[in-house]
């Protein structure tokens, strides 16, 4: 298996694509801790990945808590004896417009949009890098968002926090990777459309149901990893892009493997 003896940190693992990514990256041989501030959906989240053989973790925290961050991510270090593997997932998509509320709801919507996200991508990096260090190497995966992309779909400014958020994992990524493949440790971005889950149908259902599954996204990050420690790094990976059919985004999703 591809993670045999490995453990991976995902964070925003209670529903949707966090939970797919940490049963994926348990099916190929990973002990996975998954941190969420939801702790009811990441406790089944961590008995799915048990029910694969691997060890699941469930860790509660709040991604904009950096105290919090740093407990949970030495608790997961402690409890699976290194760290491998951080996929940075958490996100929420809230509306953060300059005309909707009033000015304690929008200000308070942009400050989590950003710290759960952008600031949380950083706390768990900075938190995970010395275990990588420590075990000769390892990946880190930003889900971002097909946004990014010049050309392809925005949200606008009923959700400027979260697109704004994706913007500045993107930076991350470039500039970790830059920072961090001569210590052996490779940075990659998923950059994906629509894909159906629970914080899509509260925006649209119809758009949830003509994308990928979240299952997709796993996959998708299985195929990155897969590459190994010479793979590249700082690469933001677009693939199944809104609007585009299922079977050719899993074609797509393919194709991120190596040859």
């Amino acid at each position: 298996m591809l993670l045999e003896g490995k453990a991976a940190v995902v964070t925003g693992s209670a529903v949707g694509i966090g939970r797919a990514i940490a049963v994926a990256l348990a099916e190929e041989g990973a002990a996975v801790a998954g941190l969420d501030i939801d702790a009811v959906g990441n406790a089944e989240t961590a008995r799915l990945v048990r029910e694969t053989g691997r060890q699941g973790l469930a860790v509660d925290c709040d991604m904009a808590d950096r105290a919090q961050v740093r407990r949970a991510m030495n608790g997961a270090l402690q409890r699976l004896g290194r760290i491998d593997v951080l996929v940075n997932n958490a996100a929420i998509y809230a509306d953060t417009s300059l005309t909707g509320g009033d000015y304690e709801s929008q200000t308070l919507a942009y400050e989590r949009s950003l710290a759960i996200c952008a600031l949380g991508s950083f706390y768990c990096a900075r938190a995970a890098v010395p275990a990588m260090l420590a075990a000769g190497g390892g990946d880190i995966v930003n889900v971002i968002t097909e946004h990014i992309k010049e050309g392809h779909l925005m949200t606008g400014g009923a959700a400027s926090g979260y697109d704004g958020a994706k913007w500045v994992q993107w930076r991350q990524v470039e500039t970790w990777a830059a920072e961090l493949a001569p210590r052996g440790i490779r940075v990659n971005g998923l950059c994906m459309g629509a894909t159906d889950t629970p914080m899509l149908r509260a925006v649209s259902v119809a758009a949830a149901e003509a994308g990928m599954r979240a299952a997709d996204v796993g996959r998708a990050v299985v195929n990155v990893l897969a590459h190994g420690a010479d793979g590249p790094t700082g690469q933001s990976w677009l693939f199944g892009a809104s609007g585009t059919p299922r079977a050719r985004s899993l074609e797509e999703i393919a194709a991120l493997a190596p040859a």
